[in-house]
């Protein structure tokens, strides 16, 4: 499984719902099928708000292809895998054109 925390600054709320609403509703196919293609099982996402006003996306994926989920998505030729991590870059104010975040490590 693979896990991460991706800054969401208040300014861009309204948006990351938006996607997430995309995401489940106009372009659930094309999710489905992003997950499919780099071994996702299980992709959540979860709001969580910070003390300073600001908020997190706690988000998860699990299954075979979990831990190479985002650099995958981000080396991706995909149409759908373009805009899904441009969206991640716009939203959570992320530099994709770099290597990717180191994975989190498990404790519990």
């Amino acid at each position: 499984m693979g896990a991460m925390a991706a800054p969401i600054p208040a300014a861009n709320l309204e948006d990351w719902k938006a996607w997430a609403a995309e995401l489940k509703g106009s372009r659930k196919a094309d999710f489905d099928d992003m997950n499919a293609r780099h071994g996702i099982t299980d992709h959540r996402a979860y709001l969580q708000p910070t003390p300073d006003g600001n908020y997190l996306a706690i988000v998860f994926h699990d299954g075979p292809g979990a831990n190479g989920f985002m650099h995958g998505v981000m080396t991706s030729d995909n149409e759908f895998d373009k805009w899904f991590a441009g969206r991640v870059a716009e939203i959570h104010g992320m530099d994709l054109s770099g290597p990717p975040p180191p994975s989190s490590e498990r404790y519990l």
